[in-house]
């Protein structure tokens, strides 16, 4: 049985650059990765893949971008930069077409949300029973923020990989 680290096939970087792959087989091997990936040697390439080193965010960047990817960088700031943590969600990778239906949907949630918000601070002050309201509004607007990100995130695809359908 041939020596395989295990870790390597759930490891992120690699499922990006194996699924793009599928739109340039150059990406198949990391010595392919490696040429569309500037700064960047097969050597580094395979410590990120194989978690022994974390990439820094200009590299995720450059992944993103020559992966055809833009949700490696939302999963990137959700699960590795210390800064957005626990201010950036993680976007979905999903075709257009749902992407653009639940942003319809999140419109007239956050129009909602505003309208609600809008009452509350017009006459300059906040009662404790509008202050409580404000947790939800907030959420709302999260939320209509991960939908916009995945929003983006389709048409980049789209754009990068000239055309539709993605996959």
């Amino acid at each position: 049985m041939p020596n395989r680290v295990t870790i390597e096939s759930k490891n992120r970087y690699r499922q990006s650059r194996l699924k793009a792959a599928k739109y340039n087989e150059k990406l198949l091997t990391r010595s392919g990765a490696a040429d569309f990936l500037p700064g960047v040697t097969e050597d580094s390439l395979k410590k990120y893949e194989l978690g022994i080193n974390r990439p820094p965010n200009t590299v995720v960047a450059l992944m993103a971008d020559a992966y055809a990817e833009p949700e490696l960088r939302s999963w990137y700031c959700a699960n590795e930069c210390p800064l957005g943590k626990d201010r950036v969600a993680e976007i979905d990778d999903m075709p257009p077409e749902r992407t653009t239906i639940r942003m319809q949907r999140q419109l007239t949630v956050v129009q909602d949300a505003l309208e609600e918000f809008a009452g509350i601070v017009e006459d300059g002050i906040i009662t404790p029973d509008e202050l409580e309201r404000v947790p939800e509004i907030k959420k709302q607007f999260l939320q209509t923020r991960q939908k916009v990100d995945e929003m983006l995130a389709a048409i980049e695809k789209i754009e990068s990989r000239k055309g539709y359908p993605a996959e």
